[in-house]
Formats: C-alpha cells, sequence, structure tokens
C-alpha cells in the first residue's frame, strides 16, 4: 500500500473513539481560540485579515471567530490562521515541535462552518464540533507519524509541508471526498511548493506565523479542487509520490497514538492554566454579556462537543467592525 493511500484511507475510514484524544485535541481548541482572540488586538494582524479582494465578502460562507467576516473556505483558512497561529506574547504554544494544531484547526474549523451552514440551508444535518476535533486529531497523528518518514521532524519548512498534506487530507474528507479525491489533494499539496524559510526568516516570529496560514488556506484550496476535478473527471493513478517523504520501504499505521503520547504530558495544572487565558481573552475582546454566554458554552465539554460548528461559530462573531 502507497503511503498517500495509508494517508486517505485514515482520514476518511479510521474512527477516533479515544476520549483522552478528544480531550487534547479539545485543549488544542481552547487554547489556539484564547490566543487567536488576544490576536486580534494586535493591528499588524488584523490587518492582515479580510477578503483577498476588498469587498469580496460571501454571505453564507465560513466566518472568522472574533471577527463579523463571512468569507470563501480557503480565505477564511487564511485568516484563522493568521490569527490562531500568531505567536502573542512570544509564549511557546501547546503545539508538539512535529506538528501544528492551530494551523490545523484553521483549516479545518473553516471548512466544516461553511459545510454547517449550507448544510442547514439544505436542511440536512451539519457537522457537530466532535467531528472537527476528530480531524484535529488525525491532522496531527499524520504529522506526528510523517515526521520521522521525512527524514527532518523539526525543521520548520518540512512542518508546515506536513501541516499543509494533513489538512488538505481532512478537508477533502470533511468534503466528502473519498479515497481517490484524497490522493488527488495530496498530490496536490505534494507538488505545491508554497513558501520555505531560512534562519533569518525565522527569527521574524509574523513572517512564521504567516506561512503556516498560507499553508492552511493552500489545503482547503486543494482540497476543494481535488473534489472537484475527480467527481468530473476519473484520476489516471493513484500511486504517487511525495517528494519530501521518500525513505519509507513501508506505509506507516495510523491510529491515535501521537496525540496519546501528547495527552499523556498535558497535566490537569496546564488545563486550567489554558482554560483561564481563554476566559481572560473572551473578557477582552467581547461585550460582557456575549462573553458569559461564550464561556457558560464552553464550561461543559459535553454540550460543547454535540453543537453544530454553525451554532458555536454564531456565538463567537461579532457583529460590526473587525
Amino acid at each position: 500500500m502507497s503511503l498517500l493511500i495509508a494517508v486517505a484511507d485514515y482520514a476518511v475510514r479510521f474512527t477516533v473513539r479515544s476520549e483522552s484524544a478528544f480531550e487534547c485535541a479539545r485543549r488544542y481548541l481552547i487554547d489556539a481560540l484564547a490566543r487567536g482572540f488576544e490576536s486580534l488586538r494586535d493591528p499588524e494582524c488584523v490587518a492582515l485579515m479580510g477578503p483577498l479582494v476588498p469587498g469580496a465578502v460571501m454571505p453564507g460562507g465560513a466566518r472568522v471567530p472574533g471577527t463579523s467576516l463571512e468569507l470563501d473556505p480557503a480565505q477564511a483558512a487564511f485568516c484563522l490562521g493568521v490569527m490562531l497561529c500568531r505567536s502573542a506574547g512570544g509564549e511557546a504554544r501547546l503545539d508538539p515541535p512535529c506538528a501544528r494544531a492551530s494551523a490545523s484547526l484553521a483549516a479545518l474549523l473553516a471548512t466544516a462552518d461553511y459545510l454547517a451552514r449550507k448544510a442547514r440551508m439544505e436542511g440536512q444535518s451539519p457537522p457537530t464540533l466532535r467531528d472537527v476535533l476528530a480531524a484535529i486529531v488525525k491532522a496531527l497523528e499524520i504529522q506526528g507519524v510523517l515526521a520521522p518518514v521525512s527524514g527532518e521532524p523539526c525543521a520548520w519548512t518540512a512542518t508546515i509541508r506536513r501541516a499543509r498534506l494533513a489538512a488538505a487530507a481532512l478537508a477533502t474528507a470533511q468534503l466528502g471526498g473519498a479515497q481517490r479525491e484524497i490522493v488527488t489533494a495530496l498530490r496536490y499539496a505534494s507538488l505545491d511548493g508554497g513558501v520555505s524559510a531560512d534562519g533569518e526568516e525565522l527569527s521574524d516570529r509574523a513572517r512564521a506565523d504567516w506561512m503556516l496560514a498560507e499553508a492552511m488556506s493552500r489545503a482547503v484550496r486543494h482540497a476543494c479542487q481535488a473534489v472537484s476535478y475527480q467527481r468530473a473527471r476519473p484520476p489516471t493513478a493513484l500511486a504517487v509520490e511525495i517528494p519530501e517523504l521518500r525513505g519509507g520501504s513501508s506505509a506507516p499505521v495510523f491510529g491515535t497514538e501521537f496525540i496519546a503520547r501528547l495527552s499523556q504530558r498535558r497535566g490537569s495544572q496546564e488545563t486550567e492554566r489554558v482554560r483561564t487565558r481563554f476566559e481572560s481573552a473572551v473578557d477582552g475582546h467581547f461585550p460582557a454579556r456575549q462573553a458569559e454566554r461564550i464561556k457558560t458554552l464552553f464550561a461543559s465539554p459535553e454540550r460543547l462537543d454535540d453543537l453544530p460548528v454553525n451554532e458555536l461559530l454564531a456565538a463567537l462573531v461579532t457583529n460590526g467592525a473587525r
């Protein structure tokens, strides 16, 4: 079995059952949103956010938490990536060195909100937050397992490529893509040169965060293109090599082991710290009554997980100015 097919099968067929994995993904979500709301206080961050062409909004499209923006999923993923990947205050994130949970969340949340709003308009059941959390678990697993295969476990450019590959696979699955569509998206993502960075560029954290945001936008774009292309024209081949993942004689096995190791390192003290920071960020960004509703919503994991994504985003957006 080729590596691409192994990744595609995992993205579309594997069911996440580990509650500790869901708990870890939920913690990544809360941490990313907290930092994202803090980042919206930074004029340089806000200046990067918005439609690609001024005025080209998409009513009914994907929304960006903490703003009033409604955009196509790819541009929404970029804006989400800008705010969620922002290194606010210079503090280290929960993200492990070989994977980027906050970046994955940007692509997966934008895609999920678009699909949820579309489902509501068509009278269908929208995806829930638990679906997004399961996708985050899989995205982290793909990045973590592929790190040793790439030969550059912590090199920044390689980390971005793995994040783009994982997000492209999971976004395609979200869009209803089957194995062949996901393989096509992975092919697009692997052939996409994207951006690379040297040591001088990486010293500029804003530049590094922008690179991650751009990678997530490209991942969603590849997913949308793959689904549209493959449904219109059958693929000519499935066996496509990913250049930066050479070296493995057999496809690795994917499950939830990577995030299980991450979960073991996270204690209750860190969970409380993340929640405290989230509540402080919510209080600092939203009007008092809306902030209280948001904090109440996030206080119950069971209720939060079952919430349709479109309803969650409706609680997190603002009316009026960004």
